[in-house]
């Protein structure tokens, strides 16, 4: 199995070089954050997700399936959740995201190309408007990503 550090890291870096994204967010690719676990500091990610500051995209592993059929493998769950600057719709960044094409890239949206060795490209598989026991919407992306095998 692939690190999920490292592909969480991989994820938030191929967002970072999304030039319509990182402009929508400021210009500041920083605002491009990977939520890794770490005791005892990080681990709420609903605390995560309601302190984002606005202008941030914050892109973290869900969980972990196992695949078995015909090829068997692991299927890596990310989300990435985004709260937009004032004045701006997340609609917005969401699209930014979706359609996105990295630079320095291939001139593909990024979804189309792996973001790292020993995984097939990202699907995005779900698009969700989330309201929070406070009544604020929030935004989230989630992903799949297939390994390529048991590496």
């Amino acid at each position: 199995m692939v690190k999920l550090e490292d592909l969480t890291n991989a994820i938030a870096e191929t967002l970072r070089n999304i030039p319509d994204l990182i402009e929508d967010l400021g210009g500041d690719p920083a605002r491009v954050i990977p939520y890794i676990d770490e005791q005892p500091l990080k681990n709420s990610v609903s605390a995560a997700i309601y302190q984002m500051k606005p202008g941030t995209v914050l892109v973290l592993w869900q969980q972990t399936l196992f695949n078995r059929g015909e090829m068997e493998g692991w299927t890596h769950v990310e989300q990435i959740y985004v709260r937009a600057q004032s004045g701006q719709s997340a609609l917005v960044l969401i699209n930014d995201i979706v359609n996105g094409v990295p630079d320095p890239g291939d001139g593909q949206r990024w979804r189309y190309c792996p973001v790292m060795d020993g995984v097939l490209p990202t699907m995005v598989i779900e698009i969700a408007r989330l309201i929070d026991e406070e009544g604020l919407d929030y935004y989230a992306i989630t992903t799949e990503t297939n390994e390529t095998g048991d590496v």
